[in-house]
């Protein structure tokens, strides 16, 4: 492949990757299709209700660019002073960063269709399109009057920071973009309007950044009053028979996320004057938005935004739950210890917040840092209120656990991270066919939302000894597909998590993410054989930092590229039993 001008787009790199794996494939016998993209016109529009119908036949990746990429990206959509593909040089992402986003696209292209879900990509909408031309688009959309009911009752404005993010937008809408600032003026509004006008204006943008493209559009009062009409829309796109989940979900499960309740009927939880309040918002911003946008944008956003007919009025106030809810389930004690299973020595506990908390603090201090230039490279450090509990603190130039979590199993974690944690306690990551061994017979706790996230590791009644042996969280495997055709190295998953289902066949499904892919349901389980004793961290650093500063070498395959850490482990610091 020839990438030898170092100044070329990273778009560049990633066309010519696709179309080199759509060439070897077919020249193969196989065919490599895009992943789907789900995009919502805002948050609590279905989507999750989408991921879990489509979760047996999609690989889902869950808003990859929208919540994994760090605020200083140069491609966030939450960071002020984003750039287009066109300006993202190697300068600008660092050799980590162009590499973690030519992986993250190229990752996704499979025999078997994936599926991005991103949500309130806002003005980065058209660099995400861009980077998955081929791919298929679905608009998942909902009346501003249902979202504004949603964020009411679980006091969603404050928790997930909405405040920050219309003076985001503010920000954003000065210089080239000053024509869309009548959408978001700076007028301090109250939480009703500062909403609806992000909605409309996320909605006006996507409805321009599809303005030339193929897609198909199912709204969330759709897929609630007539589900089978909602699945039409999608018939075509999924290589497999409609999932037996897809008319009549379960009805078990609770909390925020949980999408595996039956709804039949739409109740917004607003007074009538809240309810006119948002019309009428909404109504003004797409009236500046006419002022501004072609009219085909804006009739086509009027109607993703149109729907509140459908809904009911609940006039009791909503209590908006807590910002901040400690664990419901308390800790109990155990000490860390390898229980011997299977001719293995199973580690009895998930690793926890606070034992990665303290190996990030130790790989910082060896000069390894977990963010550059907003690609992470151990974990991926979510805000508290999205799942986060781990975090970078300015003040203390550390990195701290939320109160009440330090025994709680780490989950957002890279494998990457999964695999250096491991390799620095002189363990190694169980291969997919082990943890498949360990799981037989298994009574799994802690799935399909019923707690509503993930629980301590401490389990009341653990198998053998060993806690959360399936269920809480799914696990990182030290194996993986053999890559083909350049492809990403990727390494399987295993299990069940706090949010997905628990039958047999789901969790032994072989899925996997490339390297540096991170999920609020995975997390890290040790296992030890062959005794040997693994790097210091200083030595772990060291050689981190040295394949970093190798990635700019762009003519190399991927798999090469990534398969280089993990011969430079086993070579440098006696990682045999590790890789």
């Amino acid at each position: 492949m020839d990438t030898t001008s170092t100044s070329a787009p990273v778009l560049d790199e990633i066309d010519q990757r696709v179309a080199a794996l759509r060439e070897w494939s077919a020249a193969a016998g196989v065919s490599v299709l895009p992943p789907l993209l789900a995009l919502g016109t805002s948050e609590r529009v279905g989507s999750n209700w989408l991921s879990d119908t489509l979760r047996s036949v999609m690989t889902q990746h869950n808003e990859p660019f929208r919540q994994q990429l760090g605020a200083m990206h140069p491609l966030s959509a939450v960071n002020p002073y984003s750039v287009g593909l066109e300006q993202a040089s190697p300068a600008l992402l660092g050799s980590l960063g162009w590499h973690g986003l030519v992986e993250a696209v190229v990752a996704k292209h499979a025999p078997v269709r994936h599926m991005v879900k991103e949500t309130n990509l806002f003005f980065t909408a058209p660099a995400v399109l861009r980077l998955f031309a081929r791919s298929p688009v679905v608009v998942l959309s909902r009346s501003p009057v249902g979202v504004a009911s949603s964020f009411a009752r679980s006091g969603l404005f404050a928790r997930w920071g909405y405040a920050d993010r219309y003076q985001q937008m503010v920000t954003m809408t000065t210089g080239p973009r000053a024509h869309l600032a009548g959408l978001v003026p700076d007028d301090d509004p109250d939480e009703l309007m500062a909403l609806t006008r992000l909605i409309v204006l996320n909605t006006v943008l996507l409805a321009g950044a599809l303005d030339e493209r193929e897609h198909t559009r199912i709204s969330y009062e759709t897929a609630v009053l007539d589900r089978p009409r909602a699945w039409m829309a999608l018939e075509h796109l999924v290589p497999y028979r409609q999932p037996n989940d897809a008319v009549a979900p379960a009805t078990t499960g609770e909390g925020l996320f949980a999408t595996n309740t039956t709804k039949t009927t739409l109740t917004a939880y607003l007074t009538p004057a809240q309810a006119a309040q948002v019309t009428d918002a909404t109504a003004t911003t797409l009236a500046a938005a006419a002022d501004t946008m072609p009219p085909q944008v804006v009739r086509r956003a009027a109607d993703w935004l149109a729907g509140a007919e459908h809904y009911t009025f609940d006039a009791e106030p909503p209590r908006a739950a807590p910002i901040s809810t400690p664990p419901v389930v308390r800790p109990g004690r155990a000490d860390v210890e390898y229980v011997h299973l299977q001719c293995l020595a199973w580690r009895n506990l998930l690793v926890t917040n606070a034992e990665f908390c303290g190996f990030l603090n130790a790989a910082h201090a060896a000069g390894l840092a977990n963010t550059r230039r907003g690609t992470h490279l151990l974990l991926v450090p979510m805000p508290h209120e999205r799942g986060g509990r781990v975090h970078w603190s300015p003040d203390q130039a550390a990195w701290t656990v939320s109160p009440g979590y330090g025994h709680h199993p780490v989950y957002w974690v890279t494998w990457l991270g999964a695999a250096a944690f491991a390799a620095v306690n002189s363990a190694r990551l169980p291969t997919h066919a082990e943890a498949g061994a360990l799981a037989a017979g298994v009574t799994t706790a802690n799935h399909d939302y019923s707690h509503g996230d993930v629980q301590p590791a401490v389990q009341d009644r653990p198998w053998h000894g060993i806690h959360h042996a399936v269920g809480n969280l799914q696990i990182w495997c030290g194996n993986g597909p053999e890559p083909r055709f350049g492809q990403p190295v990727e390494k399987w998953i295993h299990g069940a998590a706090w949010n997905t289902p628990a039958s047999t066949e789901e969790i032994g499904k072989h899925r996997s993410r490339h390297l540096l892919g991170a999920s609020r349901g995975v997390g890290i389980r040790l296992v030890r054989d062959t005794p040997f004793t693994g790097p210091t961290v200083t030595e772990l650093a060291a050689v981190a930092g040295a394949w970093i500063d190798r990635l700019d070498d762009r003519d190399r395959a991927l798999s090469d590229l990534d398969g280089e850490i993990l011969r430079t482990l086993q070579t440098d610091v006696r990682l045999g039993a590790h890789v």
